[in-house]
């Protein structure tokens, strides 16, 4: 008894999972209940996977109570030649683990013999628990299309255990453009693994309901759901049993920054096969409040729930993070002669619409750029040193600028000017009320949340360095082409040269006469 008590604590030892998890109302059964008979119930089965059991050894059991539980078990049969060197037989020639024999060593060798044989039994899970009934006395695996999932000892003779190759979630997050410009509208695609159970402290719980939600900061606008859908995948990926589904129509926007995903339906049962893929895409526009220059982050999450309403969620979220930055690019306008700054020197770009920087004079902020567009945008003016910035574009763009308007006593540049975006060194806040910023320029605390005032503060040195040099010369120009020309005066004072010399010489020559 003692030797049979042993062996049955290094078979309990060996499941991957003995923990209780939540057990559907409704349940999925397979085969026959009979007297004398065991079973075998995986409370979390994941739908859609193929879960199989393999008799190992057989088992003989004494003193059955009612319970269901036994205290007197015994192992017996032959031992595989795979399995020789885990297990031996004893002096009444009962099965037992082989002295020193590691029970992961132990685990991981009846798991590959079970994928070897022939199966006891087989079904495809439902998503409820699946009860495999009616089974012989003995040691058995139990395996699935997933994985090894657990080795379990069904003499007690009723066995409930826990599938605890169930995947973890994730998250993950991308932008379609990294550095795009103000105005510009961006595409964000979350992609999100899930799992159908998820263990929390010990226990596996059925997630109920995914919450996704995004920290869409003031930097984002108009975000629109462009597409949910759930991508079904698995080793097997039988599409026709388990097609993906399309949930686009339902969520067409975030509500309160989130949306919330039923994982189960009216029964209690999963309605997506376990590790399926939440695939979310949705649009937003970048606005005047984005930081110039540096990481402007927006989070996404991926919180499991243990009820349909996403009120009560498991302790871990899972979270993806992207990036967007935005630049700027600066022109300064100078004597050609003596490279002394030029205020009050006019500019246009096609395409670009800006608004002045209050407080901030040649400073402009984009509001929208249309590089495809031939219109002339707003008109901009040089600063008292000759300054002109434009902030807010990606880094990608490269700005063609036409000088519409000259200083006073000056020319006007003839070809359009090419600004390539730079890099600004500090970063450039549009502030409601008071706010105050990490060193990543993420909002951490604000006294108001009403937009009140744009302040911008920027030290523009190292962009000065980079700015385009624009030269003027003074004076007025006569034109090259058209008209009449200056090649016409040119020759007409040739023309009196020559005159004049040749009066000079007759008038020479009759006074030597």
């Amino acid at each position: 008894m003692k030797k049979a008590k042993n062996l049955l604590a290094v078979m309990l030892a060996i499941m991957v999972c003995l923990a209780f998890g939540t057990i559907s109302a409704f349940a999925q059964t397979e085969g026959t209940a009979a007297q004398g008979k065991g079973s075998i119930t995986i409370t979390n089965a994941a739908k859609g996977e193929t879960y199989s059991v393999v008799k190992i050894f057989d088992a003989t059991i004494t003193n059955v109570p009612a319970s269901g539980d036994s205290d007197g078990v015994a192992y017996t049969g032959d031992i595989p030649t795979a399995l020789a060197s885990y297990f031996e037989k004893d002096s009444t020639g009962n099965i037992k683990k082989k002295a020193g024999v590691q029970d992961s060593e132990l685990v991981a060798a009846v798991q590959a013999y079970a994928k070897t044989q022939t199966a006891t039994a087989s079904a495809t899970s439902d998503g409820s628990a699946l009860t495999f009934q009616g089974l012989d006395y003995g040691y058995y695996a139990v395996i699935s299309t997933q994985g090894a999932t657990v080795t379990i000892d069904s003499a007690r003779p009723n066995v409930t255990v826990n599938d605890k190759n169930t995947k973890e979630p994730s998250a993950n997050k991308t932008i379609d453009k990294d550095s795009p410009s103000i105005g510009d509208t961006v595409t964000y695609t979350a992609t999100f693994n899930t799992a159908n159970y998820i263990e929390e402290e010990g226990v596996q719980y059925q997630v109920k309901s995914y919450t996704i939600s995004d920290t869409l900061p003031e930097f984002l606008t108009n975000v629109q759901i462009t597409s949910l859908k759930i991508i079904q995948t698995t080793v097997d990926a039988d599409k026709t049993t388990y097609p993906d589904v399309d949930l686009s129509s339902d969520y067409t926007a975030f509500a309160n920054k989130k949306i919330v995903v039923p994982w189960v339906d009216a029964d209690g049962t999963s309605l997506y096969k376990n590790g399926s893929q939440i695939v979310l895409t949705y649009t937003a526009k970048v606005t005047g409040t984005v930081n110039i220059n540096t990481a402007n982050t927006n989070t996404v999450t991926i919180t499991p729930n243990k009820d349909k309403e996403g009120d009560e969620p498991f302790k871990k979220p899972y979270s993806a993070d992207s990036v967007l930055k935005t630049y700027g690019t600066a022109l300064k306008k100078v004597d050609a002669k003596t490279k002394q700054p030029l205020k009050g020197a006019k500019f246009k770009v096609k395409g670009l619409t800006v608004e002045a920087v209050t407080g901030e004079p040649g400073v402009y902020k984009v509001v929208s750029y249309d590089p495809e567009s031939n219109d002339l945008g707003t008109e901009m003016s040089t600063n008292d040193s000759g300054k002109l910035y434009i902030i807010g574009i990606g880094s990608a763009v490269t700005l063609s600028a036409t000088e519409t308007a000259a200083p006073d006593g000056y020319n006007k540049a003839d070809e359009a000017i090419s600004l390539p975006a730079q890099l600004l060194t500090e970063t450039i806040y549009e502030t409601s009320g008071t706010r105050y910023y990490d060193a990543k320029g993420n909002l951490v605390s604000e006294q108001s949340s009403t937009t009140t005032s744009q302040t911008v503060s920027k030290n523009y040195t190292d962009l000065d360095a980079a700015a385009v040099e624009v030269v003027n010369n003074q004076g007025t120009e006569l034109p090259e082409t058209g008209g009449i020309g200056t090649t016409i005066f040119y020759i007409l004072g040739a023309l009196l040269v020559i005159g004049c010399g040749i009066v000079l010489i007759a008038r020479r020559r009759l006074t030597a006469k």
